[in-house]
């Protein structure tokens, strides 16, 4: 089973509801693909262990064996590759995206060479709670989000089993690769106009996905929840749950003591969360 918890904007409590599923739900890894920012190891209290490399190919020229036809350049989507005046190639090391066209096209033997370049890096951690932690993190300055997105689902899928993934705010492209193939969406949102008009990304996405989604409202009675109550409807995706605003939980998330482990009432909402989750992925 894959069940992805996302939400339009940041700050919604998405991983709150992520990291409190995969306690709750011991037999669970924990992903996370919020690869730009992940903080679900902190929320754990998790000191990540050394990373697995991910590697993105970068063209190496050898204008030994270059004549300088510049067809590289011209089958360069990205525009990382000017010729210099004597018409051999330069990369431009910030735009390449990696696709390997140049060198897929070059008609001379050796005049292109794999090379690569560390964009980001993969943990894999045991968290205190029995489950595993799974971790994508894009190195500092780098751009291809997408990458390090795909090889962390990549090698969580290989391993196999029932998985959360914590996908990163937003409904964009890579949003829609992350929630490919999920069993369900846990759309996490607050009530809130902002809340609502993101929201709507999320739901129309899931929509063209085909992905059975559920609703979760944060932050409860701090807004007013008809437009939340009216997207729920046009888009058929039940609310699952009212996480209602609380000193406690905030109390709990700067301390890095997980909700779902104290006596405190705000925890049951949590637990009616996880089974009303199971319920629908049960039902569809």
């Amino acid at each position: 089973m894959i069940i992805s918890v996302s939400g339009g904007k940041g700050g919604t409590g998405k991983s709150t509801v992520s990291t409190s599923l995969a306690i709750l739900l011991k037999e669970f890894t924990l992903v996370d693909l919020d690869v730009e920012a992940p903080n679900d190891h902190i929320l754990l209290n998790v000191n990540l262990s050394e990373g697995i490399s991910v590697k993105l190919f970068k063209p190496k020229f050898n204008h030994e064996y270059c004549t300088g036809c510049g067809k590289c350049a011209e089958v360069c989507n990205d525009n990382a590759i000017v010729l210099n005046r004597e018409g051999k190639p330069i990369l431009l090391d910030d735009l390449c995206a990696g696709c390997t066209a140049c060198k897929l096209i070059c008609p001379e033997r050796g005049a292109i060479e794999d090379d690569f370049k560390v964009v980001g890096h993969i943990y894999e951690n045991k968290t205190p709670y029995g489950f595993k932690l799974i971790t994508g993190e894009l190195l500092e300055g780098e751009e291809r989000t997408y990458k390090v997105l795909l090889e962390t689902k990549k090698r969580a899928l290989k391993e196999g089993g029932n998985l959360i993934f914590d996908t990163a705010a937003g409904a964009g492209n890579s949003i829609f690769k992350a929630l490919e193939g999920s069993d369900i969406v846990v759309a996490v949102t607050e009530p809130t106009p902002f809340g609502a008009r993101d929201l709507e990304k999320i739901l129309y996405t899931t929509s063209y996905l085909k992905l059975k989604t559920v609703i979760v409202i944060n932050k409860s009675g701090v807004g007013d929840e008809e437009e939340i109550l009216s997207l729920s409807k046009k888009y058929g995706c039940p609310i699952v749950g009212r996480i209602p605003y609380s000193e406690e939980i905030i109390k709990c998330y700067f301390s890095k003591t997980p909700i779902v482990n104290t006596d405190l009432p705000e925890a049951k909402v949590f637990y009616e969360i996880k089974e009303r989750i199971l319920e629908e992925v049960k039902c569809s």
